[in-house]
């Protein structure tokens, strides 16, 4: 993947509907049975509780000033610290491009999300179905 400066999930109002998205569509939980008889409890993907805390961060950003930090707000800023920490990148990155600007522009190896997502999506509906038959 290219890490570039981009227009992508911006702090402005209008990019609302991007940062919707961002989350499988039908939110961050997924539904994991101990035993295949027992009843399914709800867990989070740590990649889709990064995500969710980015959003919480992004919402107390663009609120009023005047709004105290919530709760949530001060939750997800503790947890992306010790999640950096955790899983720190070692790599190394130019600090500044010839403009002075930070420099945005190089090759990273990433693992394939979109298989999380599907996956999110098939435990939804699987854990749709067994809610039914309930």
């Amino acid at each position: 993947m290219r890490v570039a400066t981009g227009s992508r999930y911006g702090l402005e109002p209008d990019a609302n509907e991007e940062w919707d998205r961002i989350l499988p569509k039908h939110g961050h939980l997924v539904h994991i049975a101990s035993t295949p008889t027992a009843t399914p409890e709800p867990h989070t993907v740590t990649l889709f509780h990064q995500l969710r805390c980015l959003q919480i961060v992004r919402e107390q950003y663009l609120s009023p000033p005047t709004n105290p930090i919530t709760s949530r707000t001060r939750h997800c800023m503790n947890y992306l610290r010790q999640t950096l920490y955790c899983r720190l990148n070692m790599g190394l990155e130019s600090v500044e491009d010839a403009e002075g600007r930070a420099a945005r522009d190089y090759d990273a190896v990433c693992r394939d999300w979109t298989k999380l997502y599907d996956e999110a999506d098939r435990n939804q509906a699987a854990f749709s179905s067994w809610k039914e038959r309930q």
